[in-house]
């Protein structure tokens, strides 16, 4: 069997087929290996301390103190089905020390419910009444309880009394708001067109309307006591005498 030499000229020449090459892979970076595992001593002063006692209470006493809090925030929740007016009430915080820190402990927030009691119905004012007075009550008189106010009408100031009497001056002298007249506790008969009244008088302050009363007419009047008064006379003397206040006045005849 021949053999052939790549380089015969003779030799006839074939078509070569190669297999596309292949694009380079990445080469990966070399992986580190590790060490094996041995433990490693702690370090000084890294070893941790058991708590003391008065820690452990504390951190018990915060432990209780977030559990009280949200218990308080879950039964506030389901309190009240109706209200009528709600408000925020702010969180409450607790503060715990624990030897060597201070821890605060903050509730979630909780709201207050407020029930406003139902609104009354408006009522009707009560009518309002004027205070009363006291009625002045007129005491009839004797001649001689009479003759005893004449005499020192300043102690009998503001008592009221019925009277009687006659007209003897109510001119332009007296004027509109005064007259004199003869007066008693009691009423005197007319006899012969003369009556006698026995107590010289002057009567102011007219309440009543006397714009008929003239002289020698004879009245019945409520008066009140004012004292005495003073005034001179026609002869140039000074006379002094009962003075009333009259309240009412009647006219029950006339001696003309």
């Amino acid at each position: 069997m021949s053999q052939h030499h790549p380089h015969d000229p003779n030799q006839p020449q074939f078509p070569q087929y190669h297999s596309p090459q292949q694009p380079p892979q990445p080469q990966q970076p070399p992986q580190p290996q590790q060490a094996p595992y041995s433990p490693q001593p702690p370090a000084p002063g890294s070893q941790k301390k058991p708590l003391s006692k008065g820690a452990k209470v504390g951190w018990a006493v915060l432990s209780g103190l977030i559990l009280f809090a949200f218990g308080a925030a879950a039964g506030n929740a389901g309190a009240g089905k109706q209200s009528t007016a709600s408000a925020d009430a702010p969180a409450p915080t607790t503060t715990v020390t624990v030897p060597g820190q201070t821890v605060e402990v903050t509730a979630p927030p909780t709201t207050v419910t407020v029930t406003a009691p139902p609104a009354k119905p408006p009522t009707d004012p009560k009518p309002t009444t004027a205070p009363k007075t006291s009625k002045t009550t007129y005491k009839k008189l004797t001649a001689r309880q009479w003759a005893r106010i004449a005499k020192s009408p300043d102690d009998h100031i503001g008592e009221a009394y019925i009277v009687y009497g006659r007209v003897t001056q109510f001119d332009a002298a007296t004027g509109e708001d005064a007259f004199r007249a003869d007066i008693d506790g009691v009423k005197h008969k007319v006899e012969y067109g003369f009556v006698d009244y026995p107590t010289n008088t002057v009567l102011t302050n007219l309440s009543a309307d006397v714009s008929d009363l003239v002289e020698d007419d004879l009245f019945q009047a409520n008066i009140q006591v004012l004292g005495s008064l003073s005034y001179d006379t026609q002869l140039g003397g000074e006379t002094t005498v009962p003075n009333l206040s009259v309240i009412s006045l009647k006219v029950i005849g006339s001696v003309k």
